[in-house]
């Protein structure tokens, strides 16, 4: 891979039917729709060549333009059901995009709405690590977590146990989650295998307030209270 001259797309997948939280990519949050946050990442990064919102819903896609993101189609009806995957979603708008735009992009980046605190530096580290590193994908995790005492959890027969049976509780071995921000993948190999993670990643470590991931009304609520901290956090 040419270091110097990378071609980027981002690609934010917009599904109109959330069941826990209906509606939720275009729920109001702070002052604007949810959706508007990764948009203006998007737009702030400085390694994305060109991004794009695919959605099957007429409202998502006329929201996503006020907040000037391209939207050059309407997802087709079989990739417009609640079991179409971010992989069916990717493979699409990559097509689209390079045959629209008579070009190859050698790394695409899958930025999902529900995470609004997501930083546009967090896009660029995410890029730039995948450029420089022999490994094929990055993504993004929140942690590390480490306790005395392991915290990862099993129920078993009705017992709580450890998840992993550790030898030294004392000197556990700190973990981390992926929290769904960020997910970058070197074109060749999303098209050889048809997936945005490798069994090797490289992890792009995110905080606990810019790692917040919106499924649920507890989720929203937790990341409004978030994005309030903060906005007045820089007021000070």
């Amino acid at each position: 891979m040419d270091k110097s001259k990378q071609n980027v797309l981002g690609v934010i997948p917009a599904r109109g039917g959330s069941k826990r939280l209906p509606r939720k990519n275009i729920k109001m949050i702070c002052g604007k729709p949810l959706i508007a946050y990764t948009i203006n990442a998007a737009k702030k990064s400085k390694t994305l060549n060109d991004f794009i919102v695919s959605t099957e819903d007429l409202e998502i896609l006329n929201i996503a333009k006020k907040f000037n993101a391209p939207t050059p189609f309407l997802r087709p009806p079989e990739l417009s059901t609640d079991r179409v995957r971010n992989i069916d979603v990717v493979e699409h708008a990559l097509k689209f995009m390079e045959n629209e735009n008579n070009t190859i992009y050698d790394i695409i980046v899958l930025l999902q709405p529900t995470c609004p605190i997501r930083d546009p530096e967090h896009i660029d580290q995410a890029v730039t690590a995948l450029i420089e590193s022999d490994l094929d994908t990055v993504v993004s995790v929140k942690g590390p977590f480490k306790k005395r005492d392991p915290i990862l959890k099993a129920i078993r027969n009705d017992v709580l146990v450890d998840y992993c049976q550790v030898d030294d509780p004392s000197n556990a071995e700190p973990f981390f989650l992926y929290n769904a921000s960020i997910y970058a993948v070197k074109r060749e190999y999303f098209k050889i295998h048809k997936k945005l993670i490798s069994p090797r990643q490289i992890p792009l470590i995110m905080d606990s307030f810019h790692s917040v991931d919106i499924d649920t009304e507890a989720d929203f609520i937790l990341a409004e209270a978030y994005m309030n901290y903060m906005h007045q956090n820089k007021k000070g």
